[in-house]
C-alpha cells in the first residue's frame, strides 16, 4: 500500500474525531477501517444519453471503474461504500455496462461493496451478479451515518452525496473557475460526485464550513471567507 504520509495531492484531516484522507479522485479514505467512500458514480449515464439520441462520449464507465480499481489497489481497500447513485437509469443498463461492472467485481472479490441506495438506484433493477450489499435509507457505524441524501439524525456525523457540490473561484477581471469540492459542515459532509460525466451544483458555504476543492490531481483547502456568496449562517437546522 502507498505510504499515506508521503502521498502528494491529498488532504489528511479529521471528521468527527476520525482520521480521513480526501483524495483528488473525489473519494475519501478511512484508514482505520480500510474503507473507501465515494458518491454519485452514475454508471450508464452516457449510454442512457446515447439511447435517447443525445451525444455522449464512449468509455466513460470504463474510465470511472479503472480509476476506482486503481484506488482499491493503491490503498488495499477491503470495503467500498457508495453513497448512492452508483447507476444512472434503467435505459443505461446495457449489456456492455452490466458486463463491465461484473468484470470489476471479479477483479475485486475481496472487497465488500456497500451501496446506500440513491434516488437513481431505486429506479433500476440492479443485477445480482454485481454482488452488492444494498442499504435502504442510511447506515450508522462508528462516528458516521452513511446516507445518499442529507438526513436528520442524532446518531452520528452524516456523510452524504447527491448534491454534486462545487464552488466558483473568482480571479482578476471576470475570471471564473468552477471546481468540485468536499463540503464539510459542523454536522455533515457532502462528497463530490465521483463520476466524470456528472454535473455540479454551486454551494454557498458559511464562514464556519470547511471546503476542499479538487483541482486536477490535488485537493486544496479554500478559505470560505474569500468565496463570493459565503454567508455567516447558512446551516441547516439539524
Amino acid at each position: 500500500m502507498t505510504d499515506l504520509v508521503t502521498m502528494e495531492g491529498v488532504v489528511h484531516t479529521e471528521i468527527a474525531g476520525e482520521r480521513v484522507i480526501l483524495l483528488p479522485q473525489k473519494a475519501m479514505y478511512i484508514p482505520a477501517t480500510h474503507t473507501l467512500v465515494l458518491a454519485d458514480v452514475h454508471i450508464g449515464k452516457a449510454a442512457s444519453f446515447r439511447s435517447r439520441n443525445f451525444f455522449a462520449p464512449d468509455g466513460i464507465s470504463s474510465f470511472d471503474l479503472f480509476r476506482l480499481s486503481q484506488l482499491i489497489k493503491q490503498f488495499a481497500v477491503t470495503r467500498l461504500i457508495v453513497l448512492g447513485d452508483l447507476v444512472h437509469s434503467q435505459d443505461g443498463m446495457t449489456s456492455s455496462e452490466v458486463e463491465l461492472f461484473e468484470r470489476f467485481r471479479d477483479a475485486h472479490l475481496e472487497v465488500n461493496v456497500v451501496l446506500i441506495l440513491g434516488n437513481h438506484d431505486r429506479k433500476v433493477r440492479l443485477p445480482p451478479s454485481w454482488n452488492l450489499d444494498l442499504i435502504h435509507g442510511h447506515m450508522a457505524e462508528g462516528p458516521f451515518v452513511y446516507s445518499h441524501d442529507l438526513v436528520k439524525t442524532r446518531v452520528g456525523y452524516v456523510l452524504c452525496g447527491h448534491v454534486h457540490p462545487s464552488v466558483v473561484l473568482h480571479g482578476q477581471g471576470k475570471q471564473r473557475l468552477r471546481l468540485p469540492c468536499f463540503w464539510l459542515r459542523p454536522k455533515y459532509a457532502v462528497l463530490p460526485a465521483f463520476g466524470v460525466f456528472t454535473g455540479t451544483y454551486s454551494i454557498e458555504p458559511t464562514r464556519t464550513d470547511r471546503v476542499f476543492v479538487v483541482a486536477r490531481d490535488t485537493v486544496v483547502a479554500i478559505e470560505t471567507e474569500k468565496l463570493k456568496g459565503a454567508t455567516k449562517n447558512n446551516e441547516h437546522n439539524l
